[in-house]
């Protein structure tokens, strides 16, 4: 069966098409589309839809963990975890992600405008980074051997270096290229000194001048092979430069683009309905709209009753407690003072260890900007446990650094993170006084 691909791909500052057809194994016809304008590139490569790569400076890269491996459910947090890390809003970045091992993630942002400007129709089958698409295109050659193998590839101003451990995902690093920084040295020197890749491969493509001198370096600094895999030994004879291979990657993922790397958007819309069927969702979205405001009705007058009943209870439990004293008008204070009363009378239980001062050290410790709702503190004077929510599991790890730093606190140990509705993150950690 032959198929076409094409393939939009940014370079230098410019832009440059290519196509092709694949049978099988075997890519040919392939036509290459220089010193075009981007309009008229979209018009020659653009018939039945195409595929655009950018350099790997325009997106953001980064490797992500999550305890779990549903992509429902990861398409959920995505936007908050990213938000976390990126310095910049994610309102105004276009987000992508794919599955790259067990819990996980290899997502990416790059600016709306970018591609609000430059490729607003529909016929854009995929958006990719270049470095993905290149290595998409090494393996489909089978130009990549073993499954432990670093992949380096240097693309306009941008390095991306990626470690594989068992053909899985290992490590990311994305930066700015320069002769006279230290980022390219430095992350090879942690590559080549972790007994992991011992015998891992190197392959490096580079989109210019500089490849020879970047493996020249890399090779009698670090002593290993770098090899530089040839598009046009490939392609068998096909005369295409090594550039190319994130011309032809990003053609071939165009043809595939489910589930694949995509930073065409999380919400974009594929394709039109039939009026009949929208008339359908029209109808069945209204019923399900007033389903929810009763729900919404239920649920309020739910949480008021319960309001009521616990705005009521500190009256109650103080009668109990003390029914010769006279009603006062704030019983928490008063129960407040009679336990901090307690707590210092010598020999008392708990002496020394005071749960509200415990309390009040932890919310003095937590970062403002982190938003966390605590539901239960519990604590019988040797150890206390803490449950509540979060936006991200970057907070929890940052809440659980905060209470490590309270004085007379330790053994902090996180006991559970589970994924909780309205994107929040749910967690309970626990620690010795």
């Amino acid at each position: 069966m032959r198929r076409k691909a094409s393939a939009i791909v940014q370079r230098k500052e410019g832009w440059y098409g290519v196509m092709f057809t694949v049978q099988g194994k075997k890519i040919s016809d392939l036509t290459l589309f220089l010193d075009k304008s981007l309009r008229e590139l979209k018009e020659a490569v653009g018939a039945n839809g195409y595929g655009v790569g950018l350099e790997d400076g325009s997106a953001y890269l980064l490797h992500l963990s999550f305890p779990f491996t549903e992509r429902r459910k990861i398409r959920l947090v995505i936007t908050n975890e990213l938000e976390e890390r990126l310095p910049v809003t994610t309102e105004d970045m276009s987000i992508g992600f794919a599955e790259s091992g067990k819990g996980k993630v290899l997502a990416g942002a790059v600016p709306k405008s970018l591609m609000e400007e430059s490729f607003p129709e529909r016929r854009v089958r995929i958006t990719t980074i270049q470095s993905l698409a290149t290595l998409h295109a090494l393996r489909w050659c089978n130009a990549v051997e073993g499954k432990d193998f670093v992949f380096v590839h240097l693309n306009g101003n941008a390095v991306v270096v990626m470690a594989f451990k068992e053909d899985s995902l290992f490590s990311l690093r994305q930066f700015l290229y320069s002769p006279t920084s230290n980022s390219l040295h430095d992350a090879f020197a942690q590559l080549t000194e972790d007994p992991q890749f011992a015998s891992a491969s190197y392959i490096m493509v580079a989109d210019g001048e500089e490849g020879a001198q970047v493996k020249e370096y890399l090779e009698k600094t670090f002593h290993i092979r770098v090899e530089v895999p040839s598009l046009n030994r490939a392609l068998r004879g096909s005369g295409m430069p090594d550039w190319l291979w994130a011309g032809v990657g990003t053609g071939l993922l165009s043809m595939e683009p489910r589930r694949q790397f995509d930073l065409t958007g999380l919400k974009r819309a594929r394709a039109s309905i039939p009026m009949r069927a929208a008339l359908y969702l029209s109808a069945g979205l209204a019923a399900v709209s007033l389903i929810v405001c009763g729900l919404f009705y239920t649920d309020y007058a739910l949480k008021d009753r319960a309001f009521q009943f616990l705005a009521s209870e500190p009256a109650r439990i103080y009668r109990v407690s003390f029914p010769k004293s006279p009603p006062v008008r704030d019983p928490a204070k008063v129960f407040r003072d009679k336990i901090r009363a307690l707590d210092t009378e010598p020999g008392a239980p708990g002496a020394g260890v005071n749960p509200l001062a415990v309390l009040d050290e932890l919310s003095s410790k937590i970062p403002p900007d982190i938003d966390v709702k605590v539901s239960e503190f519990a604590s019988d004077g040797k150890e206390f446990t803490m449950s509540g929510t979060t936006v991200s599991f970057a907070s929890i790890e940052k809440i659980k650094a905060a209470v490590e730093q309270m004085k007379g606190v330790s053994e902090v140990e996180m006991q559970n993170m589970e994924l909780a509705a309205n994107k929040q993150v749910r967690f309970r950690l626990r620690g010795k006084l």
